[in-house]
C-alpha cells in the first residue's frame, strides 16, 4: 500500500531545497556519496587535527551545508571534526528529497564515512529541526554512536505540512513507527542532548519536551533556550547555545584514539 508519506503533496509541502554554487572554503574537504543510481549527495567536512570526535550533522530545511562555513570554528572549539551532510536536492546535492530517502540515504553516508575512514572512533550526530529525522533514525538503530544532539526538533512530521493547507486524517502504526520521532526516539539508548528555543513558534517546545519524555535514553537532557526562536538559537544570551554543547560533550566517557 501507498504511504501518504511518499505522495509529492506531502514531500513538496515538506522540503525547501535550496542549491549552492559557493566554492569550498579553504581546508574543508567535500565528499560525495552514491545513494542510488546517477544520484549522489554532498556532505562537507571540516577537518581537525586532535578532535576527540566526529560530528556528523543534519542541517534544517531550507538550508545548506555552505551555512555553516563561517560558524563550524566554534564548533571545532568543542573538539568536534564536523562533517555536515546536504539532503537530496539541497546544497551541492542531486536528485530530489522525500523524508523516506531522507531516513534512508543517512545509513548511506553514515555506511560510507565509516567505510572509508572519514569517521573517528567517536561519533556524535546532531540533527537540526528537520535533521532531527535522520539523526533520530540512526541514533534509534546504531548501538555504535557516542551521543546525540537534537535542536529545534519535532516530534510529529505531520504539523509541519498541515500548518501548509495539506490535512492527513490518520496515519497506520508502520508509518508512525518509522516516520513519527517521539515513537522511534524510545529506541534511542545513548546519551542524548535535546536543545529548544523558548520562544520557537515554528516548531513548539512542548514537542522537544514530548521527546525528552519519550527517549529510551538513560542520560538525556533538555535545555530550553531563553530569548531564542527556531532560526536564532546561537544567538541566546550568555552563549548558552554553545555553552550547553559544551557542558554536554565534556561530560561524556570518550574511547581513546
Amino acid at each position: 500500500m501507498d504511504s501518504l508519506f511518499d505522495s509529492p503533496q506531502f514531500n513538496q509541502n515538506l522540503f525547501f531545497p535550496r542549491y549552492d554554487s559557493f566554492p569550498s572554503p579553504r581546508g574543508t574537504e567535500d565528499i560525495y556519496i552514491e545513494v542510488e543510481a546517477n544520484v549522489r549527495v554532498h556532505a562537507r567536512k571540516y577537518p581537525l587535527p586532535q578532535a576527540r570526535f566526529s560530528l556528523l550533522f543534519f542541517h534544517g530545511n531550507g538550508e545548506v551545508a555552505s551555512d555553516y562555513n563561517q560558524v563550524a570554528g566554534a564548533f571545532l572549539l568543542l573538539g568536534a571534526e564536523m562533517i555536515v551532510v546536504d539532503y537530496r536536492g539541497y546544497g551541492k546535492s542531486e536528485g530530489n528529497p522525500t523524508l523516506r530517502n531522507t531516513l534512508e540515504d543517512a545509513h548511506i553516508v553514515y555506511n560510507y564515512l565509516q567505510d572509508n575512514g572519514e569517521l573517528l572512533p567517536n561519533v556524535c550526530i546532531m540533527g537540526r529541526s528537520l535533521g532531527s529525522a535522520p539523526t533520530i533514525e540512526l541514533c534509534s538503530k546504531l548501538d555504535s554512536i557516542a551521543c546525540c544532539v537534537i535542536e529545534s526538533g519535532y516530534a510529529d512530521p505531520l504539523p509541519l505540512v498541515e500548518r501548509r493547507g495539506l490535512k492527513i486524517d490518520q496515519t497506520t502504526p508502520e508509518e508512525d513507527a518509522l516516520f513519527n520521532n517521539s515513537i522511534k526516539i524510545r529506541k534511542v539508548q545513548c546519551p542524548l542532548l535535546i536543545m529548544h528555543g523558548e520562544e520557537d513558534y515554528l516548531i513548539s517546545p512542548k514537542e522537544a519536551e514530548l521527546n525528552y519524555r519519550e527517549a529510551g535514553s538513560k542520560v538525556k537532557l533538555l535545555e530550553i533556550l531563553e530569548g531564542v526562536g527556531h532560526n536564532d538559537m546561537m544567538m541566546a544570551q550568555d552563549d548558552a547555545y554553545f555553552s550547553c554543547l559544551q557542558s554536554f560533550f565534556d561530560s561524556l566517557p570518550w574511547k581513546e584514539r
